[in-house]
């Protein structure tokens, strides 16, 4: 009898492992299907797709705040493409008893360069000048000479005036060919409005406190995405500059974006490879010590792989454009992936295996993907790719594990050491005892929250200066070079228009309206080229003028008799081939922009002028502001307005995602238990932020960020506590999950780059939060510790007695 029992049950134990193996085959051979499909799928979007990498973060604001009609559009656009123009701009100036000798040293060297040009403009000839200007000579005049043709006998004052000035080479040079003088007012006066620095040797100088500095302005041509090329660049400019230096004593004074983008490269590499190589090992130090084998460590780089390709794929498929943040936030899928793995290789030492966690692993990837869809409505792209990552590559994470990984029959292949689970019995004590006293810790950890947040408010700083990693010498240079060239309270007013006509006539429109404030000095190509409208009505002006007989006395005094030209337009194209063609390339700017209605692309103008002396008025700063083809360039205004925008924005989306995970906590766990979950979950991500903010003394973006990462661990750790109580598996894979996701994102709290900084503080005081709010929300205490008698949940006796209740 006993026989035909042991035969009766190994033939069920066989049927048993027969069907188990027939389903891990098919569900293998269903996720091997999906996943060559995913990866054809990823081969043709990355060598194929039409998506490109975004990195201007002025690009993610949602459009109806960003733009408020075509034309506000490209003015954005416009902004854009000066900034990518300035980007590519250096400016350097040497000081010292040997500056020229330097000067051209450093000229000679950077010819031979490739990617690096000289920009210093060779200053024309005034013959050349007034020579190319003569067809135009009766179309342009200034305004003061306008204002003279209203009275004869003011202009011919004014030009018998100008004839006593000899000296004045406009006035010698252009008598011949305009003898009305007004050519020679309208070059003298546009030049030294645009031009105030002197000329020695054909070289800029700028005379500070008695020292001569030489300037040089240098292009750069690389492009603002590539890290590689900016700091080649800069490089080899700095050790030019410091051979300058020691060659011939002087002083190198040099500022320019590439510099600073070089330099926070450099440093974000450094702390890449340093923390990352630290924490690397440090995790698998920890995988090794627990499980005493390398399997998991390859087995969980494999899955992290598979996430990684499935989120992407999803992010380059649904978006033409990637946003660089997205990859940069996106890598905390690294967290809840190895959580995943952690609970499954734990599991292998269960009588289930990884079935035991299917129905946790399945409702922790529901709940942690509903919260994450609540991100993807948002108007904000970057909020958009981030939850489709996540969502997709949790997805690849959850296929792997369930269905590949118990394809492998790991069981008995990996296990934990004696040890580690004495260790775990022994946290598992504490948390016990923690457990009994929830009641009082959340009602005290409510309390506290909601005391700080109501007598000492969050304070946000948005402000992207805080957020600067530039080295200090760096910093100093920009000041100093700002002080030296006379703009650091200079502010730029941007122009766009479909053509440049209308540019110009646009910008003398604000010109009359910044005219109206006292003491405020205006910069623009306006004083050398004017609208063809503007030289029209100057030449009919003249015209008029001549027929009046206001000229008759000054030629008379000449001898000469000239007439009026008939009008003759000088355009942007004419002045273009001229001799102050290098003034134009400063001022104005043709870009292309892409229609994606019709599918092409349309050249547009832009341009910008320059204020300084003092600062705007409200009412001019107002008007502009309702102008759809102006705009102040305050890059660092927009920047710290786009990062208040998400701030904003990420608080409403936290609250709908936290509504979500709190519908299906209660509809699988009850109102009560639910209610708990959620407890735990938003005292770890308020109390991270508060801590936080008690650490900094404010919080911006980044710490807003980390949360995404705090919520989704946190949902994960509830869920495997109310689904499977403080069992020891459940314990030791959480632990080690925490261990790991606070030496992988923890870790860069250490980084002196300040965004780095906030986010990893955040998710390192939100990891502890978690783990120690997290067992909570079990539940009772008492029935679980009478369930633990499986292997998968032994308990020493005296362990036991430990955590009864008093």
């Amino acid at each position: 009898m006993n026989n035909s029992s042991i035969s009766t049950s190994s033939n069920c134990n066989n049927q048993s492992h027969d069907s188990n193996n027939s389903h891990n085959k098919l569900g293998v051979k269903f996720y091997l299907l999906q996943l060559i499909a995913v990866l054809l799928l990823a081969g043709y979007q990355l060598g194929w797709g039409q998506w490109q990498i975004e990195t201007n973060i002025l690009s993610l604001l949602p459009q109806n705040s960003q733009t408020q009609s075509s034309q506000k559009h490209n003015i954005q656009q416009a902004k854009s493409a000066l900034f990518q123009q300035a980007n590519q701009r250096v400016l350097v100036a040497i000081s010292g008893e040997q500056a020229v000798p330097a000067y051209k040293q450093l000229t000679k060297t950077i010819s031979t360069f490739d990617g690096i040009e000289n920009e210093a403009m060779t200053v024309p000839d005034i013959k050349d000048i007034v020579t190319f200007y003569q067809p135009y000579r009766d179309s342009v005049m200034t305004a003061d000479y306008q204002a003279l043709l209203t009275d004869p006998h003011a202009i011919n004052n004014f030009v018998l005036g100008k004839l006593t000035q000899v000296s004045d080479p406009f006035v010698s040079g252009s008598l011949a060919i305009a003898p009305r003088l007004n050519l020679a007012e309208f070059l003298a006066t546009g030049l030294a409005k645009l031009q105030s620095f002197e000329t020695e040797q054909g070289i800029i100088v700028v005379n500070q406190d008695g020292l001569k500095h030489y300037i040089m302005p240098i292009k750069v041509d690389v492009d603002g995405f590539s890290v590689k090329q900016t700091q080649a660049f800069s490089q080899q400019l700095q050790a030019e500059f410091k051979t300058l230096e020691s060659q011939f004593g002087v002083n190198v004074l040099y500022s320019g974006v590439l510099f600073h983008t070089a330099e926070s490269s450099q440093q974000a590499e450094f702390e890449m490879s340093t923390f990352g190589v630290t924490s690397l090992l440090a995790v698998l130090l920890m995988i090794l010590a627990v499980f005493r084998s390398a399997k998991p460590v390859n087995l969980a780089l494999v899955v992290l792989a598979i996430s990684v390709v499935y989120g992407l794929t999803a992010v380059v498929t649904l978006f033409n454009q990637l946003h660089l943040l997205t990859l940069v936030f996106a890598v905390t899928l690294i967290g809840i992936v190895i959580d995943y793995c952690f609970h499954a290789f734990v599991s292998l030492n269960t009588t289930g295996g990884i079935k035991s966690i299917r129905t946790a692993l399945c409702l922790g990837f529901i709940t942690t993907a509903l919260g994450y869809a609540a991100l993807i409505m948002s108007p904000l792209s970057l909020l958009s790719q981030v939850a489709v990552f996540m969502i997709f590559g949790l997805f690849g994470a959850l296929l792997t594990v369930l269905l590949l990984l118990p394809y492998l029959n790991l069981s008995g292949r990996i296990s934990v050491t004696p040890r580690v689970w004495i260790l775990t019995e022994k946290l598992n004590v504490w948390l016990s005892r923690l457990h009994l006293q929830r009641r009082v810790i959340f009602t005290v950890l409510s309390i506290a929250l909601v005391s700080v947040v109501v007598i000492d408010d969050i304070n946000f700083n948005d402000d992207i200066r805080l957020l600067n990693s530039s080295p200090a010498f760096l910093i100093d240079n920009e000041i100093n070079m700002a002080k030296l060239m006379g703009y650091q309270h200079s502010q730029r007013i941007v122009i766009s228009a479909d053509d440049s006509e209308t540019l110009l006539q646009r910008q003398e429109v604000l010109l009359a309206k910044l005219a109206a404030q006292r003491d405020l000095k205006v910069k623009s190509i306006a004083s050398l080229l004017p609208s063809i409208a503007k030289q029209q009505a100057s030449n009919s002006l003249l015209k008029k003028a001549e027929k009046q007989q206001y000229f008759e006395l000054g030629l008379a005094n000449l001898g000469l008799l000239d007439s009026v030209d008939d009008f003759t337009p000088l355009t942007l194209a004419t002045f273009n081939t001229g001799p102050l063609q290098a003034l134009s390339s400063i001022y104005i700017y043709q870009y292309e922009t892409d229609d994606a209605m019709s599918n092409t692309s349309n050249r547009k103008y832009a341009l910008w002028v320059e204020t300084s002396g003092v600062a705007l008025n409200s009412d001019l700063q107002h008007w502009i502001a309702a102008q759809v083809d102006m705009s102040i360039d305050n890059k660092p205004a927009e920047v710290t307005a786009a990062l208040s925008h998400y701030r904003q924005a990420l608080f409403l989306l936290f609250a709908g995602a936290i509504l979500v995970v709190t519908i299906v906590l209660c509809l699988r766990f009850g109102l009560a238990q639910g209610l708990l979950g959620l407890l735990s979950i938003v005292l770890s991500a308020g109390g991270a932020l508060l801590l936080t903010q008690l650490s900094l003394g404010h919080l911006n973006i980044f710490n807003l960020l980390a949360v995404l990462l705090i919520l989704a661990l946190a949902i994960d750790y509830v869920i495997f506590y109310q689904e499977h109580g403080l069992q020891r598996n459940t314990v030791l894979a959480i632990t080690l999950s925490a261990i790991s996701s606070a030496l992988v994102f923890g870790v860069l709290a250490l980084s002196v780059t300040p965004a780095v900084e906030s986010f990893g503080l955040t998710v390192m005081f939100g990891i502890l939060l978690v783990f120690l709010l997290a067992p909570l929300s079990a539940k009772a205490l008492t029935p679980l510790i009478a369930k633990n008698t499986g292997p998968s949940s032994i308990v020493s006796p005296r362990l036991k007695n430990e955590i009864k209740p008093s």
